[in-house]
């Protein structure tokens, strides 16, 4: 336990502890919207689409709770802050999804990527438009 916390504040030093606690719970994210996306299609017998849609919001609901208390210590002055924070987080996530789509898109139709790289590229940008809303728009201090 002791390395860990030597560790964690050697990280913390050099700046990269956050980044690296975003990565694990991202990680954490995508098991959650993969497990609630079978859940829902194998248990509950839901459309895919539909299964998406739960998955992706759920998941985002986990990234919400994880990102505000473990990687960015956001604390919420009242309960409107919080919903506050909680809906632009929301608004940021859906945006970084229409990101995705479009970069999809260009990646396939335009591009000729095959499915695997034009996912792997996305993913990777999604994720650090992801990380700088978070970080810079969402659980920042406002005025």
């Amino acid at each position: 336990m002791q390395h860990f916390r030597q560790s964690k504040n050697w990280l913390e030093e050099k700046g990269w502890w956050e980044f690296i606690a975003y990565l694990f719970f991202g990680q954490w994210a995508t098991i959650v919207n993969i497990a609630i996306h079978f859940l829902c299609m194998g248990f509950f017998h839901v459309h895919y689409m539909t299964a998406t849609i739960i998955s992706w919001f759920l998941a985002n609901v986990f990234s919400f709770i994880t990102n505000k208390r473990w990687v960015f210590h956001s604390k919420s002055a009242s309960r409107l802050a919080y919903w506050s924070e909680f809906l632009r987080f929301m608004l940021f996530r859906l945006i970084a999804l229409g990101i995705d789509m479009a970069l999809m898109y260009v990646l396939r139709e335009w591009v000729q990527f095959g499915d695997g790289l034009a996912k792997i590229i996305t993913q990777i940008l999604v994720g650090i438009a992801n990380y700088l809303f978070s970080k810079f728009l969402v659980f920042k201090r406002l005025p």
